[in-house]
């Protein structure tokens, strides 16, 4: 089965995430999610996106928030989110991405000004 790299913010969209990985694993996919991120010397950063780097499919979901963005090496400053979807491109990766619809009733407080 597929290697899956699955994206997006967190606090916000906990309940999708969690929704999609229980789909993907019912499928047999090796799904590959940071909050099964076990701590350890090297980034956050640089570990999501080595596994971007390794993954088959980048899966992608998006709402209202733009999510953490790092202050180290990060001239651009983008977010972590919006540079795993930049290098899942740039690896020329498949993406899936979903984007939470515009009339959907949502938290305020998830949604940047």
């Amino acid at each position: 089965m597929a290697k899956i790299y699955l994206s997006s913010t967190y606090n916000d969209l906990k309940e999708h995430r969690e929704a999609i990985y229980r789909a993907l694993r019912k499928m047999q996919h090796d799904v590959i999610a940071m909050e099964h991120y076990v701590a350890t010397a090297q980034r956050p950063l640089d570990k999501c996106l080595e596994d971007v780097c390794s993954c088959d499919l980048y899966v992608g979901l998006f709402a209202w928030h733009y999510g953490y963005i790092p202050l180290v090496n990060n001239p651009e400053q983008k977010s972590i989110t919006e540079l795993e979807y930049r290098m899942a491109v740039k690896q020329n990766k498949p993406t899936l991405l979903f984007l939470l619809d515009e009339n959907a009733l949502w938290s305020p407080k998830w949604m940047d000004s």
